[in-house]
């Protein structure tokens, strides 16, 4: 049994590692227990049962983890619990399963180190474990080393594929053309590049007549501004967020050239999906663990620490910047992300 409540993107980076570990013993079954939102991300892997438990309303508070336990014990016996999130409600539902005999191991997320990362002064920027890594490390501790598969990491259904090519075709777009996905939000402002410069790319990318822009998110607020976009731009700009569901937006991320996204679940995605992206990184950094799994430094692009020693100022994000002016972000022009586009479709 493996426990990973949360983020998003730090669910979508154990799929590799559950899929390895299927591949490597075929006589094991491995049941993920997630937030509902997430269990989609384990339903279509061989011998792994997604456990979508609701610890926002239904599991909640020390009675809800004492019911969560109760709920998965009923299921059967575990060879081994695998912590992978150390946070309260996993450290009461692991404590639960040791009382109960079960051998239980525990994700280290190198806090400490995090910390030297990120502090203010006197940063120590050795780059990090992943944390695709830091789950490999604590299966292996389980017993159960894995053989890592190579990318994709996602199964897309063929019925899935015939969705979107009926919904592209909804929407009059053929491919001729570069396919170029935007996901521009994150969770925290220290890892947004500044929107404003969304406009100003778009005007730079439609010199190609036959770019396409597929326009990635969710929520109400990220959905108006890319209609916005959309009304701009209206011959290069398509709406995908508020209109495909997780799997279809997977299976037309496979069609894409190029991602372009910031430090979110949207990368790690594409990442794993094995699809060519440029990140843009401010106040995080991917050598604390967190960047693109898979890719090397043609996906990456950043303000040098050398040029700003402040980076990064944060392991996840933050709202505030220690100079107060997000120079990180506001410092990588359109000019500079277009160019790095240009370099990458040449690939």
């Amino acid at each position: 049994m493996i426990l990973r409540f949360s983020a998003m993107g730090d669910v979508v980076l154990l799929v590799p590692v559950v899929r390895a570990l299927v591949a490597t013993y075929p006589d094991i079954e491995v049941t993920v227990v997630t937030r509902p939102k997430f269990a989609s991300f384990f339903t279509d892997i061989e011998r792994v049962v997604p456990f979508p438990a609701d610890v926002d309303y239904t599991y909640t508070g020390i009675f809800g983890m004492r019911d969560l336990f109760r709920k998965l014990l009923r299921k059967g016996s575990y060879t081994a619990v695998i912590d992978m999130h150390d946070h309260i409600r996993t450290i009461i539902l692991r404590s639960l399963f040791k009382l109960f005999g079960t051998p239980v191991i525990v994700f280290n997320k190198g806090r400490n180190e995090k910390h030297r990362f990120t502090q203010k002064e006197n940063k120590d920027t050795t780059p990090l474990m992943h944390t695709v890594e830091r789950y490999q490390e604590v299966a292996a501790r389980a017993g159960f080393p894995v053989n890592m598969q190579p990318a994709p990491y996602f199964a897309v259904k063929t019925s899935t594929e015939e969705e979107v090519t009926t919904w592209l075709q909804q929407q009059d777009v053929t491919k001729k053309g570069h396919w170029i996905g935007i996901a521009p939000f994150a969770m925290h402002i220290s890892k947004l590049w500044p929107l404003e410069n969304y406009p100003k790319l778009i005007a730079l990318l439609k010199q190609d007549p036959d770019v396409r822009i597929f326009l990635f998110g969710g929520g109400e607020k990220e959905v108006k501004y890319f209609e916005g976009l959309r009304q701009q731009f209206p011959e290069q700009c398509i709406v995908v967020a508020g209109h495909l569901k997780l799997k279809q937006e997977l299976a037309l991320m496979q069609q894409l050239d190029l991602m372009l996204c910031v430090d979110s679940s949207n990368m790690h995605l594409a990442s794993l999906m094995d699809v060519p992206l440029l990140s843009i990184w401010g106040g995080t950094h991917p050598d604390v663990g967190f960047g693109p799994w898979g890719k090397g430094a043609e996906s990456i692009l950043q303000i040098s620490r050398e040029e700003l020693p402040c980076r990064p100022c944060s392991v996840y994000g933050r709202e505030t910047c220690y100079r107060g002016d997000f120079a990180c972000q506001t410092r990588i022009t359109p000019d500079a992300v277009y160019t790095r586009i240009q370099q990458a479709l040449s690939r």
